[in-house]
């Protein structure tokens, strides 16, 4: 891979409170608010199986009890999505348990999640936060790279890669202190009402500064279970976090190498797997990167760059190893963005597309027009913004 070359980009600016911010969506990209109502609605069709049983109406009726107590302001968030968008709240939060509500039913996903990301110590000591996003196709129009500032935060900005009609970080993140993290999926058996894992993305990001202080908060939450979380600091410490409802995995390094795929591996979490015979060829194929993730961080050199990351998230199997990134066709999943987050820099550089063949872009976290404006005041042509990560 040729050394960076990745052209600078503005990313979609959302300033205000948390309600301005979700309604704002809409309003800076009207082009897309039909894909984000399909979208939404297409989920919300092939899950409904799972939605209508009445162990599932009662999870999600006690995760907006909770969702309220741990973490309101991200209610206000939704409620503004849905009011730009023209959907009701109620239908945008079912949304973002859709498949929390298949693993309770233990139902066949129609296109299961992917993912493959990992964390690595970098240079000056910082570390670098990487994720291929294997993702839904109807998100493709809807992906964007997003900057949230709050008056609220005290001067914290978040850059994020997420979707519209979803709010805060949706994929993976970074705040302006140097904290990035992102997100794979990993069904399990243990799940139950707590902090979801789509909100404790964002929420790590407003209130944490370093992995460490993510860590201590993530110990004394209770979490809704599913998923892996790996975050990184401009402190270089890197941890990847297994998250179930009744008991939680890590593995934490003050420097080094940590990856996961779509499994639980650490002893806490493994047990909790959920397997399924319809998922046993996507649990398979998780299995399998797993094993080639890890060997392909021991061979980064010392320090490892941006471009050594791109390079491992555009693999494509050579040597017998399993394909990061993914096409499609006869595969289970498609690659829809790459990214790697540079905690030193705070900067993201992402691809909108398959890593191996899409152009890469330079997105810094704090604007160059200056932070706080309005997506409309700082972008009088939106559709432009919006096709900085189509």
């Amino acid at each position: 891979m040729k050394p960076i070359d990745a052209e600078p980009s503005r990313a979609l600016d959302l300033a205000g409170d948390a309600y301005s911010r979700g309604r704002a969506q809409a309003a800076a990209c009207p082009d897309q608010v039909e894909h984000v109502r399909h979208a939404i609605a297409h989920r919300l069709e092939e899950t409904r199986a799972a939605l209508e049983r009445s162990d599932v109406r009662a999870f999600i009726s006690g995760q907006r009890n909770a969702t309220e107590r741990l973490y309101p302001e991200v209610l206000d968030e939704i409620r503004g999505i849905a009011d730009g968008f023209g959907l009701s709240a109620e239908s945008v939060f079912d949304y973002l348990h859709c498949s929390s509500a298949m693993d309770l039913a233990q139902l066949e996903e129609h296109r299961p999640d992917g993912c493959t990301s990992f964390a690595v110590t970098a240079q000056d000591g910082s570390a670098l936060v990487a994720k291929n996003r294997d993702y839904r196709p109807e998100h493709i129009p809807i992906q964007r790279v997003m900057r949230h500032v709050d008056p609220s935060w005290n001067g914290r900005q978040l850059l994020v890669i997420g979707s519209l009609g979803s709010p805060g970080n949706f994929s993976s993140g970074m705040n302006s202190d140097g904290l990035a993290v992102t997100d794979t999926a990993s069904r399990t058996t243990d799940m139950g009402v707590g902090m979801h894992r789509y909100f404790l993305l964002t929420w790590l990001l407003i209130h944490c500064r370093t992995v460490d202080e993510a860590i201590t908060a993530i110990r004394r939450m209770t979490h809704t279970g599913s998923g892996l979380l790996l975050l990184g600091d401009a402190g270089g410490m890197v941890a990847a976090v297994e998250l179930g409802h009744r008991a939680v995995g890590f593995e934490l390094k003050s420097s080094g190498r940590v990856g996961r795929s779509n499994h639980f591996v650490t002893p806490a979490m493994a047990p909790r797997n959920l397997a399924v015979p319809s998922s046993t060829s996507s649990r398979a194929n998780s299995i399998a990167r797993f094993p080639c993730l890890e060997r392909l961080l021991d061979a980064l050199p010392e320090p490892p760059s941006v471009d050594h990351a791109r390079a491992v998230l555009a693999y494509h199997g050579a040597d017998g190893g399993t394909a990061f990134c993914r096409h499609g066709g006869d595969d289970l999943s498609t690659t829809i963005a790459g990214a790697v987050w540079d905690t030193r820099r705070r900067r993201l550089v992402a691809a909108a597309g398959n890593p191996c063949q899409a152009p890469w872009r330079r997105y810094d976290l704090v604007s160059s027009a200056g932070a706080g404006a309005s997506a409309s005041s700082r972008n009088p042509n939106p559709s432009h913004a919006s096709r900085s990560l189509p």
